[in-house]
């Protein structure tokens, strides 16, 4: 009767490399049983047994560090308590996981929006309010205060917020509306936050967008866009028989990611709104 298989005999009958057992045997987690005077490994019959608990503790995503220790303690308390421990990082791996999911589901709908805006477009609609986490006041987008400013800003948020696939917000006072360029104004930078995680945050470093009546369209962020979407803008609440009703938000539904070209920026601009009163 055969005692001893060869290191190929037994990687086939365990479904694994032979280049694996090479490496099992290099870091002492699964020697052969005999080393022949030629330099080949043999492994004994019962030895397969050994192997199979290594791969199923590897199935488990164990490491080989712990699956090391985990071979020297083999007994009903230390596999349970083992396996316990394990389950738990699968749990957070989950949900690690889930966050991801859900951080690309935004994206995939944010740049499904983006491939189908209409720059002709304005929309009056109902919003359901949001709550953003919001920054100092920025004066200017290029130069070096407003660069600190968002430093500070995004460092100050988590990431799992930061980097949720919702565009990034802005806020601009309500007055600048009757000015030039109101895009051009001084404006505070906004993360969306869901509400179950309002209270990571300071109290007053939240704001929430009120639920209402919105006008929203869509702008390029280049000269001659804002100032016809400005000029549509202001002409659709006139004809509409609607006045401003709060200050600015701006979402930024396309920057860097998908554009190298600053200009090619697209900002959706939402303005609170109420029918004027007749005299």
């Amino acid at each position: 009767m055969k005692r001893y298989l060869t290191i190929s005999e037994m990687a086939k009958s365990a479904g694994i490399s032979r280049r694996t057992l090479i490496y099992y045997d290099q870091i002492d987690l699964f020697k052969p049983a005999k080393v022949g005077e030629n330099g080949y490994r043999y492994y004994g019959i019962d030895q397969y047994f050994e192997l199979d608990v290594i791969l199923l503790l590897k199935n488990l995503d164990v490491s080989l560090e712990d699956i090391h220790i985990f071979l020297k303690n083999r007994n009903v308390d230390y596999v349970l308590d083992g396996f316990m421990r394990q389950k738990e990082k699968v749990d957070d791996q989950i949900k690690k996981l889930n966050i991801i999911r859900g951080s690309l589901d935004s994206y995939i709908e944010r740049y499904t929006t983006l491939k189908n805006f209409n720059l002709e477009s304005i929309t009056h609609s109902y919003r359901e309010a949001e709550s953003f986490v919001i920054s100092d006041t920025i004066e200017s987008y290029d130069d070096f205060d407003s660069v600190e400013i968002y430093g500070r800003f995004y460092n100050s948020v988590d990431s799992s917020d930061l980097f949720s696939g919702y565009p990034i917000g802005f806020l601009v006072d309500g007055s600048a509306f009757y000015q030039e360029n109101f895009h051009a104004a001084p404006y505070r930078a906004l993360i969306k936050i869901p509400e179950d995680r309002l209270h990571f945050y300071q109290q007053q470093r939240v704001v929430r967008r009120p639920a209402g009546d919105y006008v929203s369209g869509f702008m390029k962020d280049e000269i001659h866009h804002i100032n016809t979407f400005n000029n549509r803008f202001r002409n659709y609440l006139k004809e509409h028989q609607l006045e401003l009703n709060g200050d600015i938000w701006e979402l930024l539904w396309q920057d860097e990611t998908t554009s190298e070209q600053p200009e090619d920026q697209v900002f959706e601009v939402l303005i609170p709104v109420k029918r004027k009163e007749r005299n």
